[in-house]
């Protein structure tokens, strides 16, 4: 990591981070993910939401999401140790997988239906083609 190679897509780390986020995904998964009360429980919404965003950068293994998650500490705050990161994958069983997919179906309905008219998305090529794009690749 440290050796300057493929880091440009870093440069859309935070752009992830906030998506999860502004779409309503973070919040909603934390509705369906195991919680607890106890002093020093970290919210598995966030963690997975950051190790997704670890593997997006190139994270092979858990040791090396948690040293991105270090990297990009100034923008995503405290990091999931590998530890925690194991713990919150491992208690992903069926019933909260189908949980997640169903959350994940709600919010992908979500940002499709606030986004369908052409006009409204405006990305580099002027909208109205990537627009044609999407909604071939539209699920």
């Amino acid at each position: 990591m440290a050796d300057g190679k493929r880091l440009v897509g870093h440069a859309g780390a935070v752009l992830l981070r906030r998506c999860a986020d502004r779409t309503g995904l973070t919040d909603a998964l934390v509705k369906v993910l195991p919680s607890s009360t106890v002093a020093g429980w970290r919210d598995r919404a966030g963690v997975l939401a950051r190790l997704t965003v670890a593997i997006a950068l190139g994270a092979t293994n858990l040791s090396e999401a948690e040293q991105l998650q270090l990297h990009h500490r100034p923008l995503f705050g405290r990091s999931a140790s590998d530890s925690t990161a194991r713990r919150t994958l491992a208690a992903l069983d069926e019933t909260v997988l189908a949980k997640t997919a169903k959350v994940r179906a709600r919010v992908r309905r979500h940002v499709w239906s606030a986004a369908p008219a052409a006009g409204r998305l405006s990305l580099a090529d002027g909208g109205g083609q990537a627009a044609d794009r999407l909604d071939r690749h539209r699920p």
